[in-house]
């Protein structure tokens, strides 16, 4: 994917990365944490990780990674860009992994029943999917079965691996 990004950085531990939102309301920390799912017998792969992402939040001496604001800090593009190349570059140096994807369901998605930041996923997988599908598979999780994904369907986690 040739978009804008945010530089960004891996800690020591190489399932953590950062970087900075800078926008209308200033520089946001950003994190992207990808953790491993224990139970992974309804997947295709035994090797399943969940990648979660937000701002990070101060607490105490440490922080959190706070999956459920909406920053509204007028870079969408360029974060949603950043975090999947972040994505891209985790499933190329892990290519038995298999990458779950799944918004986080706020007030207003739980309201409309519409999770608007899988929605969002989608779109960008959608756009770039001529380019994404030539070197990544995709399934679509919906109401619990898994199915080859499918451009302009809608479901509840997208899965993601290396070809």
């Amino acid at each position: 994917m040739n978009k804008d990004i945010y530089p960004f950085y891996q800690a020591e531990d190489d399932f953590l990365y950062f970087f900075v939102s800078s926008g209308i309301k200033g520089d946001i920390q950003k994190a992207v944490v990808i953790s491993d799912v224990p139970d992974s017998s309804n997947y295709p792969s035994d090797s399943v990780y969940n990648l979660g992402f937000g701002d990070v939040v101060a607490v105490s001496s440490s922080w959190i990674l706070d999956d459920s604001p909406r920053s509204g800090n007028g870079d969408m593009p360029k974060v949603i860009a950043t975090v999947a190349l972040i994505a891209m570059d985790f499933l190329r140096e892990h290519p038995w992994a298999l990458l779950s994807l799944e918004g986080y369901v706020d007030e207003k998605s739980a309201l409309q029943g519409k999770n608007h930041r899988n929605i969002l996923y989608q779109r960008a997988i959608d756009s770039n999917w001529a380019e994404l599908s030539t070197e990544f598979r995709f399934w679509g999780v919906k109401s619990g079965k898994t199915e080859d994904y499918i451009v302009g369907n809608q479901y509840d986690r997208i899965l993601v691996n290396f070809k």
